[in-house]
C-alpha cells in the first residue's frame, strides 16, 4: 500500500492580501524617503529656471499621488499618500543634516503637519485618477462615480498651476519658475488624461480645482510656509 504524499498546508486566504499590503507600504515608504533625499541634493545642483522644482510644494505631491494609485480603496490610497509625504519630510531633513545643514525642529514639525493634509489629498487623488480610467465592472466596490471622474488628475494638475500663479507669479514674482511650473502642469494634464482616457473629465474639473488650489497656496503663504 502506498502512502499519499504529504502536502504543505495551504496558506491562509489572508496571506496574499497581507503580502500585497506590506509591498505597497514598502513602496510608499521608499518613494517618500528617496524623494526627500533627492530634493536635498537637487537644491544645490539644479539651475534656473528649474531650480524651483527642488524648493516647492507641488513636486512633493507627486510621489504621494502615484503611491495613492496603488491603494485598494480610497482610504488606503490616502494613508499611503500620508506615509510617502511624511517620509519625504524625514528623508529631506535627515539628508540635509547629514550634509551639514542646520535643521529647525519647528520647521520640520510644520511640514509634517502639512504632510498629513497634502499627503492625504494627493493619495486619495491618485487613487481616484487610477480608478477613473477603469470600467465600473473592473473596479467593483472601489468604483469611481461618474461625477468624480477626472477629479483626481485635475487636483494634481491644479496644484502645479496654482503654485505657478500664486507662489511664483504673484507672491515671489519669479516669472521663469512660474512658467516652468505651468509647463509641468500642462504636461501632467496631458499624461494623466491618457489614462482611460479622461481628458474631458479632467477639463471639467480643472477650473474649480485650480480655484481651490489658489486658495490653498494663499493660505500656506499666510502661514509663512510656501516657497
Amino acid at each position: 500500500m502506498t502512502t499519499p504524499a504529504l502536502r504543505a498546508p495551504a496558506a491562509p486566504p489572508a496571506a496574499a492580501p497581507r503580502r500585497g499590503t506590506a509591498r505597497t507600504v514598502a513602496i510608499a515608504a521608499t518613494a517618500g524617503l528617496l524623494a526627500g533625499a533627492v530634493t536635498s541634493f537637487a537644491q544645490t545642483v539644479l539651475p534656473d529656471p528649474v531650480a524651483g522644482l527642488a524648493n516647492a510644494v507641488t513636486p512633493w505631491l507627486v510621489a504621494p499621488f502615484l503611491v495613492g494609485a496603488l491603494g485598494s480603496a480610497r482610504r488606503w490610497g490616502a494613508v499611503l499618500g500620508v506615509l510617502a509625504c511624511a517620509l519625504q519630510v524625514v528623508g529631506y531633513y535627515a539628508t540635509a543634516a547629514a550634509r551639514g545643514f542646520g535643521v529647525n525642529p519647528g520647521t520640520v514639525g510644520f511640514w509634517l503637519v502639512c504632510a498629513l493634509v497634502g499627503g492625504a489629498v494627493a493619495g486619495a487623488a491618485g487613487w481616484s485618477w487610477w480608478r477613473s480610467g477603469e470600467p465600473a465592472a473592473a473596479t467593483g466596490s472601489g468604483a469611481v462615480h461618474g461625477w468624480e471622474r477626472g477629479l483626481g488628475a485635475a487636483l494634481l494638475v491644479a496644484a502645479w498651476l496654482a503654485e505657478a500663479l500664486v507662489s511664483y507669479g504673484y507672491v515671489l514674482g519669479y516669472v521663469d519658475d512660474a512658467v516652468t511650473f505651468a509647463v509641468v502642469g500642462l504636461l501632467a494634464a496631458v499624461l494623466l488624461a491618457r489614462r482611460g482616457p479622461q481628458a474631458r473629465a479632467v477639463l471639467r474639473w480643472l477650473a474649480p480645482a485650480l480655484a481651490a488650489g489658489c486658495v490653498g497656496f494663499a493660505a500656506l503663504h499666510a502661514l509663512g510656509g510656501a516657497a
